[in-house]
């Protein structure tokens, strides 16, 4: 039964630690803006991540998005940047697949509790 609580637990925190950075960001982050894919930083692996700068309130920003494994990203292309109008500097891209590590946490989160669940039904039955 310790077995369950401890895969359990593990698959809960891997979870949180994806999902959660995420949602915060989707709570305040509600502006948009256009902005401009300034560079790319490639890795060995095929890789890659944007560095990208967008204007609000006569000020410009420069922010990156996170690796992902493909190359959709375009030099001096356009991006829709989503920022929070309190502070500005914190945003994110719509291409940088940020909805998809959201939703994998959640699963994990989601996995994780029913393994904690399934440890203490376990323990009660037998």
């Amino acid at each position: 039964m310790i077995v369950f609580w401890i895969i359990g637990i593990l698959f809960l925190i891997v979870g949180l630690i994806v999902s959660v950075p995420n949602l915060i960001k989707f709570i305040k982050c509600k502006e948009h803006t256009t902005g401009k894919i300034v560079s790319i930083d490639s890795s060995s692996n095929g890789n890659a991540r944007a560095v990208y700068e967008y204007i609000v309130s006569s000020s410009k920003y420069t922010n990156k998005t996170n690796w992902t494994p493909q190359h959709i990203f375009h030099l001096d292309g356009e991006c829709h940047v989503i920022y929070d109008k309190n502070n500005p500097d914190y945003s994110y891209i719509k291409q940088s697949g940020q909805y998809i590590r959201c939703i994998v946490g959640i699963l994990f989160a989601m996995i994780g509790i029913g393994v904690l669940l399934l440890g203490i039904f376990l323990i009660t039955v037998l």
